[in-house]
């Protein structure tokens, strides 16, 4: 299930289309959910006559993304997934290697898509509300394909997939690879992205860009204060800390910013935490907008308020990977775990997935820090096996440099109080 033999077993499939007297020799995939997962495998094989792909919204490493999020095992979706969409055919059981083997090992590794295999013209979707947005990023960035494409909104996978004027794109690149007819679709901007604003209102709607992240994104860092419960680019000098029940509480901290700012791209969480009464902390994060007076500024997804760009960790997974990790994507090692002492403070870097959001002069940002899935209403059965107890407690200042670095994107052009971004 989502292996190389998924590859292998497409890569015979497409050689048998391309021989039928109905087909040009040419064979393109497109899908979302599972039907995108699958084609990452499948082109990673090499079929000779696989001409493109074209997976929108898929899940890319399952062990990090699906089974073990942030190390915090979230085992029943994928249950209720396999028990739901599989036949009465031989398949692995996901869920019991994850309980069997619950580090990263041979495995899981067969189940990471080998992205550098991937040469063919290929055109991702991502949401930047979606369980599938890291894999569809994981795609876009590391495929050696020179002939890639990436369009990333605000929507559900599926109303997105089926909006008419987005079969109509798809339309075009199919067009251009399996039909070899010149119709500019070079001329398409490399990423097209929905800067989100509040509610369902975007602030910019499939603005081009060149790469992702983009070249001219400014790394900084909000430094955490515990003592105040806010954010600032100046690091707290005084040591201070706060905490909140492990089980049923959450912690907040607040920016205000006093210019308009657009934050697009990685965003890295550094904390310094102890646990009190437990040897395991499980931290579910939010990044969310306010306005300038406090109230929350969701967006809208399905309908329902979506909590924002968002991340976890189980912090005895706290070690990094350093041949994953960038100076804006932190990546965990998963290959054991370090159970926290009585009294012990340790740092550990979250991952938090891509975002894309405008926060105007006075609104605030706001880092949401608990124990649990902070989110109702949703109609997938998402939930986590967390080991919470006692309290949890956040330390910042001094030596605790806590601090959320952010990608803040200048405008292109900026002439008095004209803006063009």
């Amino acid at each position: 299930m989502f292996g190389s033999q998924d590859g292998r077993d497409g890569y015979d499939f497409i050689e048998w289309l391309a021989v039928q007297h109905w087909c040009n020799g040419k064979v393109g995939m497109f899908g979302n959910s599972g039907v995108a997962m699958v084609q990452y495998r499948i082109a990673a094989e090499q079929p000779p006559h696989l001409a493109c792909i074209a997976p929108w919204e898929g899940t890319g490493d399952l062990y990090r993304e699906a089974l073990y999020q942030g190390g915090v095992p979230a085992l029943r979706f994928t249950s209720f997934i396999g028990n739901s969409l599989v036949g009465s055919g031989y398949i692995d059981d996901t869920v019991a290697m994850a309980v069997k083997y619950p580090f990263m090992n041979g495995y899981w590794e067969d189940k990471i898509p080998k992205w550098e295999k991937i040469k063919i013209p290929a055109y991702f979707t991502g949401s930047w509300s979606h369980m599938h947005l890291r894999g569809a990023f994981e795609g876009f960035r590391k495929i050696r394909s020179p002939k890639k494409w990436m369009r990333v909104h605000r929507d559900f996978e599926w109303p997105d997939t089926y909006t008419p004027a987005n079969l109509e794109d798809l339309k075009r690149f199919y067009d251009r690879y399996l039909k070899d007819i010149r119709n500019g679709w070079e001329l398409t901007p490399r990423v097209r992205m929905d800067v989100m604003d509040a509610y369902d209102c975007d602030f910019q709607v499939a603005r081009g860009e060149k790469e992702f992240p983009l070249a001219r994104t400014q790394y900084k860092k909000l430094y955490v204060n515990a003592g105040n419960n806010a954010l600032s680019y100046e690091p707290a000098t005084t040591e201070s800390s706060t905490s909140y029940d492990a089980q049923t509480g959450r912690t907040t901290f607040t920016y205000r910013f006093n210019e308009t700012t657009e934050i697009s791209g990685y965003m890295w969480l550094r904390l310094w935490v102890e646990a009190q009464g437990n040897s395991e902390m499980d931290l579910f994060i939010n990044i969310r907008k306010l306005g300038e007076d406090g109230e929350w500024l969701a967006t809208d997804v399905l309908g329902e308020p979506h909590p924002g760009g968002w991340g976890w960790m189980r912090v005895s997974r706290r070690e990094l990977d350093p041949k994953l990790t960038t100076k804006y994507q932190p990546v965990q090692a998963h290959k054991g775990e370090q159970k926290l002492k009585p009294g012990e403070i340790v740092p550990v870097d979250v991952e938090l997935y891509p975002h894309s959001r405008i926060w105007h002069k006075g609104q605030q940002l706001e880092i949401q820090i608990t124990g649990y899935y902070a989110r109702e209403g949703w109609f997938e059965p998402f939930s986590w096996e967390t080991d919470n107890k006692g309290s949890h407690v956040i330390h910042s200042g001094g030596k605790h440099d806590s601090y959320l670095q952010i990608p803040v994107i200048p405008p292109r052009y900026k002439a008095g109080e004209y803006v063009y971004r």
